[in-house]
Order: C-alpha cells, then sequence, then structure tokens
C-alpha cells in the first residue's frame, strides 16, 4: 500500500466511526425528545472516547518475519496511529424535573435526590414516578401495579426475600378518602399513622441503572446513604421530565449536521481514492 493511501484508508476510518457515534447521538436524543412528557423521566447523555489503537492493543509477543524486515513491519501506520472516536456508553442525567400540581391525594413527588422504594417482579427497584394508586385489594402502587414499600426496620437493604417485602406493602383498605401524606413520607388516615413510605438517598447515581418503566436498579448496597433522608415528599405533586424540548431539538440539529459532515468526509475520501488508484496508477 502506497503511503498516501494509507493515509486515506486511515481518514476514512476515522470519518467513519464519526458518523457512527453521531448516529448514535442522534438515537438518544430522539428517545429524550420521545420521553419529554413522561413523568419523572431522566435523559441520557452519550459519553465520547477517542480510541487510540496503540494504547487499547494487548501486548504480545511479536511475529518472526521470514523476510526481509522494512520499517512497516515495526510501525504497521508507517508510525501513525490508529485513531478515531466511540460512544462509550451513556450515563443518565438526574437533575430534577419541574413539579406539577395536581391536587391528587396519591400524587407525591421526591423534592430532593430521594426515590421512592417499590417491589418489582425482578426485585427492589426505585423510582421517581409518584403517580400512585390503590390496587383492588386496597395496595398502595404504582401505575405499572409495582407495590410501594414501607420503611424497613432494618433500613432499605435490609431483607430481600419475598415474604420480607410482602411484609412492607401498604395496604390502605378502608382507610377512607381522607389521606394526608407529609413531607417526611408518613400517610395519615385522619389522625391515624398507617405506614411510611420507603424514600432512599444513594452516594452515588451514577451507579443506578435504568430497568424501564421509569425504575432504576441498585446492585450495590454500599451505595444507599446510610445518612438521614433530606428528600421532601410533596402530595398532590407530580415531578416531570427533566427534558428541555428546545435544547435536545438544537442537539438534534447539531448532530445531524456533524453526520452530514462525516459523510461528505467520507465520499470525499472515497473520491481520493478512487483517484489514486486509477489516475496515479496510470503513471
Amino acid at each position: 500500500m502506497l503511503s498516501g493511501e494509507g493515509n486515506l484508508a486511515t481518514g476514512m476510518w476515522t470519518a467513519v466511526s464519526g458518523a457512527t457515534a453521531q448516529a448514535q447521538q442522534v438515537e438518544i436524543i430522539a428517545n429524550n425528545l420521545a420521553n419529554s412528557d413522561t413523568l419523572a423521566f431522566k435523559k441520557d447523555l452519550p459519553a465520547f472516547r477517542e480510541y487510540l489503537a496503540a494504547e487499547q492493543r494487548e501486548p504480545g509477543p511479536a511475529q518472526i518475519q521470514h523476510r526481509a524486515i522494512k520499517d512497516k513491519d515495526l510501525y504497521p501506520l508507517d508510525g501513525r496511529d490508529q485513531a478515531h472516536v466511540v460512544v462509550d456508553g451513556t450515563y443518565t442525567h438526574f437533575k430534577q424535573g419541574n413539579l406539577k400540581v395536581t391536587h391528587a391525594p396519591l400524587d407525591v413527588a421526591m423534592d430532593g435526590p430521594g426515590f421512592i422504594e417499590v417491589s418489582t417482579p425482578s426485585g427492589v427497584r426505585y423510582t421517581r414516578q409518584g403517580s400512585l394508586k390503590l390496587a383492588m385489594d386496597g395496595r398502595l402502587v404504582t401505575t405499572e401495579g409495582h407495590p410501594v414499600l414501607a420503611v424497613a426496620a432494618g433500613g432499605p437493604e435490609a431483607g430481600r426475600t419475598p415474604a420480607m417485602e410482602a411484609a412492607r406493602f401498604i395496604n390502605l383498605r378502608d382507610r377512607g378518602s381522607h389521606l394526608a401524606i407529609s413531607e417526611q413520607g408518613e400517610i395519615f388516615a385522619g389522625e391515624n399513622l398507617v405506614a411510611k413510605l420507603s424514600v432512599v438517598e444513594f452516594g452515588d447515581l451514577n451507579k443506578l441503572r435504568k430497568s424501564g418503566g421509569q425504575l432504576f436498579e441498585n446492585r450495590d448496597p454500599a451505595n444507599v446513604s446510610a445518612a438521614p433522608v433530606r428528600t421532601a415528599v410533596r402530595q398532590g405533586v407530580l415531578e416531570t421530565s427533566n427534558v428541555n424540548p428546545v435544547e435536545e431539538m438544537t442537539n438534534l440539529i447539531k448532530a445531524n449536521r456533524l453526520f452530514e459532515q462525516d459523510l461528505k468526509a467520507l465520499k470525499t475520501y472515497g473520491d481520493l481514492l478512487g483517484r489514486e488508484v486509477n489516475d496515479i496508477g496510470k503513471l
């Protein structure tokens, strides 16, 4: 391969990687926009990383060449590194959304970093979507039907057996319609304390993983904060999505334009390679 051809091939791969990364960013932004009206939705952001092949290459034994060794055998890319960009995953932006007043007695919003602890078939999960309702049997559940859990005696991570979780279900059957929820999450039926919502805070929100339906999974028990809960529970209020449609539309336009620029660069490299093969080869 000619030196110029190697430069063009490397440039083509850089353009391809850039276009692929921008295409993934467009998908992430489109998902954010689709959930701009979803209660308590937390938007995702891509994390980009420049990939340097020389740094990522696994060290290994040198291969013995059964011929005369040339300089390009020692430096496969003629001393250059193969550099391109990749999407190194996504992370969730946990900025609190705006609070919307509904006056519904079972609507609650987390004013602070806390999450409501709920029970699902896959185990305990956490949510900030506080549009709660009563199931047919009187249990307090989420809109997806997951039972909301009361405070556990040993803390939120104490006891994860189905029986222990079932003992923490909040049952409001025959409690009347005059329900009040304090800022500490205490549920009162008239003057009687029925239960207290389990509101959990975490040391590192980046360790939480989305598991669908505005639910989050915490795989590190040590990540649960042992400090007193700072989050206030607001009754008759719901948290909206933290997606700013105007900002996301701007990001979408920017990502599309960068994608188009990468495609133009790719076409240019392809044209130059064609000319190098067809024109220079005739000399």
